[in-house]
């Protein structure tokens, strides 16, 4: 018994977790048959109890009841119900074609466009099972007003050109930048944006709407849609070109989208809803209606649209005029103070030491009669005449009124040189004279920066509320150098019902009119841009036959010519590195690095560290070790030299003459000839070797610092050292008035 025990023990011990896993699968099969499959929770459905596995069966049963009398009564008689929805919708089922209305789709192609087109927007009233259109809304359509006062002007200068895409991202005061040669055209207009606010309430929410129920102040507010240049360009044979498009500034942040779209079908995605959420905000219409141009980099010049431009460069004129005019009293007057300063130490030497008193006298006359840094230098000698050469008079304080003044393009485009000057040297309007009163000292470049400050756009200004026509422009940058150009602009805003219905019959044809446009304004006055490249046969070597060529190249702001020997069968003009002498020369006059001249920009002179002063033009001064030379001069001509023929004829006066023809060609194919020697030129090949001569007699001047912040940003006043305050802290063009876009204006 005992080991019949002991082996009973040691089976259970051998096998107890099989044994345990049984006992707990009888109680895991228990417990599913009583409390799931025999559960006693039930569900009261249709007043009697059903367990979760027959509620099931009785609704089936219900539901195989309710479809058997359809299915009788049915042609197929007994056919089984189907859903239409156990399978894809048929389009073309009549059934479903009922209720959706969707004509059939003719091609694979039209499934995957636009599959709910034909689904209108319209409101609908349901009654009962009938549904009813409501009247649709019928608007006239505004009258966009007159584009008037058109002009145009044309400036060359040297600029900052973007070396990477101008992007909405990549600004064009973001990216990197190189100065190079740029020929920009301006064409203004004016528009009267008051009326046309009037014109857009008054058709969308007001009496011309015909119904009352119909007015949407939504559509009342004006957006602008474009603003278009179109030019023609003067043919060979005397007439003109077809009107074409001008493109958009390479510099424009939003030139992809300021592209002119004209109808609905080709409208980019989201319609013309979104488009019109894209141009509706004030940065936009800037863009748009005043856009930026290029940053100048040469210090003679800068950009003004075309009814400022002239008042600019005639103030130029006087201001030039007015200190050479000073220039030439001044030497007079040391002529005369210095000679009769020294007949005067030089007698009362001779009588103080006798034999040594002219010695004693010449001394005390170049001293000029104590310390030069307290003023000694007004009395003769060398000094006297260093005053007014790019540096403030000896013995005073530069940084103090009235003492700033200084000679060549600074002091030119400062101001005038003695009085009325800010404590920075600039002069400004409303100064005080040398004799204490209030008033203008002589002409004032700052005048032309404030004005213009007036017409700018800024974020503060209504459109609706203005009193006077807006100033709005367009520029070209792609004009080519030798070709002459007219041009015409206008205006357009976009049409908020386009696309849809809600057109009175009157204006129907313009329901797909994405824009509104203006008339084109008046065409402008032909304007010739100068060619960049020429070549003058100025004398012929006989004995070697070859030709004596001057070449003129427009490089960087400046005209730099060369002369080159030129044998037939040779190319005129070739590559070449500015020489050392050239360098050194430019340098002696003082607009290369070295020459000690910090050269201001319009309107004031430089005398803050790090060039931030009061007032520094529009864009501000340019450091001087700026390289205004090019590295390689590019003077070749494209022309090869055929040969040297001398000429025997009659001149203008009826006397004969002789001379030498060069004959070359650009393309081999045809020939072209030049006259030697300048008294044989044509009148307009002379004139422009006249005006190229004139051209290369001024100082060459270093360029202005590419400055951040853009047109509408760059402050002088409140901006801090990067150039402006972008909210209206700063003054317009580093002068007076507007400041940024948040600024103040007198509209």
């Amino acid at each position: 018994m005992r080991e019949l025990l002991g082996k009973v023990g040691r089976f259970f011990e051998n096998h107890v977790e099989k044994l345990v896993l049984v006992v707990v699968g009888l109680v895991c099969a228990w417990i599913f048959f009583t409390r799931v499959i025999f559960s006693p929770n039930v569900v009261e459905y249709d007043g009697k109890n059903f367990s979760p596995g027959q509620i099931d069966k009785y609704i089936q049963s219900q539901a195989e009841g309710l479809i058997s009398p359809v299915t009788a009564g049915s042609p197929s008689g007994g056919q089984s119900y189907v859903s239409k929805l156990h399978g894809p919708i048929d389009a073309n089922d009549p059934v479903v074609a009922k209720f959706l209305g969707r004509p059939k789709p003719q091609s694979f192609k039209e499934l995957l466009q636009a599959p709910l087109a034909f689904m209108g927007t319209s409101v609908f009233v349901v009654e009962g099972r009938a549904a009813q259109k409501k009247d649709v809304p019928r608007y006239r359509l505004p009258r966009i007003g007159a584009v008037t006062d058109v002009a145009v002007n044309h400036i060359r200068a040297a600029a900052y050109f973007p070396l990477t895409e101008v992007t909405p991202k990549n600004t064009y005061d973001k990216v990197d930048v190189e100065p190079n040669d740029l020929d920009l055209v301006t064409v203004e207009a004016k528009f009267d944006t008051a009326e046309l606010y009037r014109q857009f309430r008054a058709h969308f929410n007001g009496t011309e709407v015909e119904r009352e129920a119909w007015r949407d102040p939504c559509l009342a507010e004006p957006t602008f849609a474009a603003v278009q240049l179109q030019r023609q360009r003067l043919l060979d044979d005397g007439g003109w070109g077809q009107w074409v498009e001008v493109p958009r500034m390479e510099i424009e942040a939003n030139k992809e989208l300021f592209t002119v779209v004209e109808k609905t079908q080709d409208l980019p995605p989201g319609g013309l809803g979104i488009r019109m959420m894209n141009f509706d905000n004030q940065f936009t219409t800037m863009a748009l209606l005043q856009p930026e141009a290029y940053q100048i980099a040469s210090s003679e010049v800068d950009w003004f649209p075309p009814s400022y431009y002239g008042k600019y460069v005639s103030l130029q004129r006087k201001i030039e005029m007015e200190e050479k005019r000073k220039e030439r009293e001044e030497k007079q007057r040391e002529r005369g103070d210095t000679s009769g300063r020294r007949r005067d130490a030089g007698g009362a030497g001779g009588q103080a030491t006798g034999p040594g008193g002219r010695r004693r006298g010449t001394m005390g006359g170049a001293q000029g009669g104590g310390n030069a840094m307290y003023g000694g230098a007004q009395g003769g000698g060398r000094n006297t005449r260093s005053r007014g050469r790019g540096r403030g008079r000896q013995g005073m304080d530069p940084t103090m009124p009235g003492q700033g003044g200084t000679r060549g393009r600074t002091g030119r485009r400062g101001g005038a040189a003695q009085g009325g000057y800010d404590m920075m040297g600039g002069a400004y309007p409303g100064a005080y004279g040398p004799d204490g009163a209030m008033g203008r000292v002589g002409p004032n470049i700052d005048e032309v920066y404030f004005e213009f400050a007036q017409e700018m756009i800024n974020f503060g200004t209504e459109l609706s509320k203005l009193k006077e026509p807006l100033l709005f422009w367009c520029h070209d940058d792609s004009a080519e150098p030798g070709g002459t150009y007219r041009y015409r602009i206008r205006l357009g805003v976009f049409n908020p019902v386009a696309g849809t219905e809600q057109f009175a019959e009157r204006d129907i044809e313009h329901k797909d009119r994405v824009i509104l446009w203006s008339d084109f304004s008046g065409v402008t006055d032909p304007i010739e841009i100068p060619k960049r490249l020429y070549f003058f046969a100025k004398d012929v070597q006989e004995k070697t036959n070859t030709a004596v060529v001057e070449v003129a190249r427009y490089a960087l702001g400046y005209w730099r010519t060369e002369d080159f020997r030129v044998e037939p069968g040779e190319a005129i003009g070739l590559e070449k590195e500015p020489e050392p002498e050239e360098e050194r020369r430019s340098s002696s006059r003082g607009g290369r690095p070295g020459s000690g001249r910090i050269t201001g920009a319009p309107g004031r002179d430089m005398m803050m560290p790090g060039g931030y002063g009061m007032g520094r033009g529009m864009y501000g001064a340019g450091n001087p070790e700026d390289e205004t030379l090019p590295d390689i001069i590019d003077y070749r001509t494209n022309a090869v030299l055929v040969d040297l023929v001398p000429v025997n004829d009659w001149g203008a006066d009826l006397r004969p003459r002789m001379y030498h023809d060069m004959l070359y060609t650009s393309d081999g194919v045809t020939i072209e000839h030049m006259p030697v020697s300048s008294r044989n030129w044509p009148k307009n090949l002379l004139a422009a070797y006249q005006s190229i001569g004139a051209e290369k007699r001024k100082e060459p001047q270093p360029f202005r610092q590419f400055k951040k912040g853009g047109m509408r940003g760059r402050g002088g006043m409140g901006g801090g050292m990067d150039g402006g305050d972008p909210y209206g802290g700063g003054m317009m063009y580093d002068g007076m008035g507007g400041g940024g876009p948040y600024g103040p204006t007198r509209r």
